[in-house]
């Protein structure tokens, strides 16, 4: 059906109705289109970035990194659909595995940035995930790699992430694909980005900027306590 017909029909079945909402909300994504808007945004930004190999990703992302004045001291990342496009447990140990386009290029420019890196991966096969790493020539540059399955969507990895490094969860990044581990793991205090399509440089701009902000919230609230303390009598009223 056109347009018009689509309209015909549509004033056919208010037609049958005495009353009408006053007003009627429409959501957009898988609503009103076949799509989220989000996912269509992400690979608009990356159009630019597509063909630029691993040192032109690496020299993009010290300029990203470089307009920020404070970086986490700690970036940590998942594996599946985060830094590579696939599930572990669904592949071989004899395949030759690959990164996302943008992966290897921000890792490079982060350890010459001195930021330390670091792994959070529910996958039921940290064999195949550990081969992956050694394979890809990147396991040496994770501080810490906690691969193992899990129902807490992983408060049980950044707790020992948290234990190996001494890094808190306030001076943490995180990027992962899924909704329910960025819910869980911002509540322990670790600014965390959700990403669609794999990590990269329109995630890294993301993440460092939501830090940024995060970090500059902790300190206003900082600053209020100070204020607060400082004032005449409230240790007084603390004790009571």
């Amino acid at each position: 059906m056109g347009d018009e017909k689509v309209k015909n029909e549509a004033m056919e079945i208010m037609g049958l109705f005495q009353v009408l909402p006053r007003l009627i909300v429409f959501d957009l994504d898988y609503t009103i289109w076949p799509f989220y808007w989000l996912t269509i945004f992400v690979k608009v930004k990356e159009s630019k970035y597509q063909k630029m190999g691993d040192e032109k990703v690496k020299n993009e992302a010290m300029e990203i990194m470089g307009l920020f004045q404070v970086l986490p001291r700690l970036i940590v990342f998942d594996l599946d659909y985060t830094i590579w496009p696939f599930y572990c447990e669904c592949r071989s140990k004899r395949e030759m595995p690959s990164l996302y386009p943008h992966a290897r290029g921000i890792l490079y420019a982060l350890k010459d940035k001195g930021v330390d890196v670091a792994v959070a991966s529910r996958s039921p096969t940290a064999d195949i995930a550990n081969t992956y790493l050694d394979k890809l020539g990147i396991k040496s540059m994770f501080v810490a790699k906690e691969i193992f399955s899990s129902w807490t969507h992983k408060t049980d990895h950044f707790q020992r992430i948290n234990q190996r490094t001494g890094v808190p969860y306030n001076a943490m990044l995180f990027f992962d694909d899924e909704d329910r581990n960025i819910e869980t793991v911002s509540k322990m205090g670790v600014t965390s980005i959700l990403v669609r399509n794999g990590v990269n440089l329109a995630a890294l701009r993301e993440g460092l900027s939501k830090f940024s902000q995060n970090l500059a919230k902790i300190d206003r609230n900082k600053q209020k306590w100070l204020k607060f303390s400082q004032k005449p009598g409230s240790s007084e009223r603390d004790k009571e």
